[in-house]
């Protein structure tokens, strides 16, 4: 596998993320639906002949496993195939960093984002029980922490189905799982692993993130079965001061060496992590990871469950500053272009945009780099991201009007599409109230008949219709119509359109009284 490979003449392959349990997993571009995937292969030369059979079931059971899950915590199904010799799934590319790379450099976490964490961890566990599944390897490798601080449990590669008419399919010598975060019960092979393993590997990652090191350390597998097994559970508070006591005595109770000394269920555990996650909204006690060349927040969800969020400015990391050499920038404005011609916009604003953020201050209002930020807004529009488009333009319409010679037909662009991505996005008033004050703006400047008014024109009634000014809009419409016949002629499709427009209006005023 290379970048640039296209699979199943739909998905092309852009970088590789890592390996897994089972395979291979790249970051992918799907072409049909313009958005960017993750494809985890499992490559048939890599499988012993006489594991084939076994292998490739478990790798076609986590598309299944994965696909029935629905819930925010687990990364959506796609798609399922195989491409040569080689199996893949198609999964949705979840942005963010590793719970553990977040570990390794911010140990030990403060408590609210330990138990944020936790309590997201056991909402994906209880649906996952709730259907009849055990994750079976729960590990901080496994968990994904977004931007947005939502959390995504990863690789139910060797998820077991509970129930009783399932066939097994691991051999009686081939146990499943890491050591490190293992349940005394599956380190025996017990065929009667069930759900509490979950909540004992759990306890062993809360335990991680309260104190830094995982609960029991080892110089081999073997080992470290060996203490999980018979080593006393360790306390919480012999290696970390301040740990409230109900959640230390809540990991204690994890990492019980009977599964029935555990607490019951993931959504008894929810119930004990989610009030402390739950942190103050005030910005002076709010604190962010940063974790590779993304910032996180895990306690995000818990104060802006529905969005939207808090905007953060990130320093350029040291990739995105290699990334703006005069050399890369024309390469990937190239390619972005090419893109856009393939109307791959999404893909297209993707690249551009990671060239141009490390480019700030003075040199991002340079003329070639607003060129370049007015292609990345158009993109993002022509794309359907109105949420992203909208600052874009926003930020152009300021900083072009700070030229000693301001284009003021661009200007009037960038207001436009804005006022546009806020009636995309159901801010029909401010969109309106723009368009509006546009309109008034080019009818002194080119006249009230300029047929460059045109399209704003219809805009502006039609938004207005939208916002259930019908007579108004049908005055707009109709002073639209008697040019529009001038200029074009009578026959004309866009007269014709317009006549079915105020058509309509004029059936709704009367059903309304309006």
């Amino acid at each position: 596998m290379q970048a640039g490979t296209r699979v199943a003449h739909r998905y092309e392959l852009t970088y590789p993320v890592g390996r897994g349990g089972m395979g291979v997993v790249w970051a992918g571009f799907d072409e049909k639906l313009d958005r960017p995937v993750a494809i985890k292969f499992l490559s048939g030369q890599t499988i012993a002949e006489g594991e084939r059979g076994n292998v490739i079931e478990r790798f076609m059971r986590e598309a299944r496993v994965t696909a029935r899950l629905d819930h925010p915590g687990v990364p959506s199904v796609h798609d399922v195939g195989h491409h040569g010799d080689d199996l893949y799934i198609v999964m949705q590319l979840v942005p963010g960093v590793v719970l553990a790379d977040l570990i390794a450099e911010h140990r030990p976490f403060p408590i609210p984002w330990a138990a944020a964490i936790g309590a997201q961890i056991c909402s994906v566990l209880a649906a996952a029980h709730a259907a009849s599944l055990v994750h079976r390897d729960l590990k901080p490798q496994n968990v994904m922490v977004m931007p947005s601080g939502a959390v995504k449990v990863l690789d139910f590669g060797v998820a077991a189905l509970l129930g009783a008419d399932v066939p097994r399919l691991t051999a009686t010598s081939d146990t499943l799982g890491t050591p490190t975060y293992m349940a005394p019960e599956q380190a025996l092979n017990n065929n009667a692993v069930g759900p509490r393993a979950d909540l004992y590997a759990l306890g062993c990652v809360l335990f991680e993130m309260l104190t830094g090191a995982p609960p029991y350390r080892a110089e081999s597998p073997l080992g470290m079965l060996h203490r999980h097994m018979n080593d006393p559970v360790p306390l919480v508070g012999d290696d970390r001061d301040g740990v409230p006591d109900d959640l230390a005595e809540l990991v204690t109770r994890l990492l019980a060496k009977d599964p029935q000394d555990r607490l019951g269920s993931a959504a008894e555990v929810y119930e004990i992590l989610a009030p402390l996650g739950a942190v103050p909204t005030d910005a002076s006690r709010q604190r962010t990871f940063a974790g590779g060349d993304q910032s996180v927040d895990p306690t995000m969800p818990y104060r802006y469950p529905f969005g939207p969020l808090p905007r953060r400015a990130n320093p350029p990391t040291k990739a995105e500053a290699a990334q703006a050499s005069p050399a890369s920038l024309a390469a990937a404005v190239e390619r972005s272009r090419e893109l856009a011609e393939a109307e791959r916009f999404t893909q297209a604003a993707e690249l551009l945009e990671s060239v141009l953020k490390p480019i700030r201050g003075a040199a991002a209002k340079q003329p070639k780099i607003l060129e370049l930020r007015l292609d990345l807004a158009n993109l993002h529009f022509l794309a359907g991201a109105f949420r992203q488009a909208l600052p874009e333009f926003t930020s152009l319409v300021a900083d072009l009007s700070q030229r000693p010679a301001p284009d003021r037909e661009l200007i009037w662009h960038c207001r436009q599409q804005a006022a546009m991505c806020r009636a995309e996005l159901g801010e029909t008033g401010p969109a309106l109230a723009g368009l509006r004050l546009l309109l008034e703006e080019q009818r002194r400047s080119k006249g009230s008949d300029s047929p460059e008014l045109m399209d704003l024109r219809q805009q502006t009634a039609v938004l207005a219709a939208s916002a259930g000014q019908v007579p108004e809009a049908i005055e707009e419409l109709s002073s639209l119509l008697a040019d529009m016949e001038v200029l074009a002629g009578d026959d004309s499709p866009e007269v014709h359109e317009l006549r079915t427009l105020l058509d309509h209006l004029h059936r709704l005023a009367e059903r309304t009284g309006s």
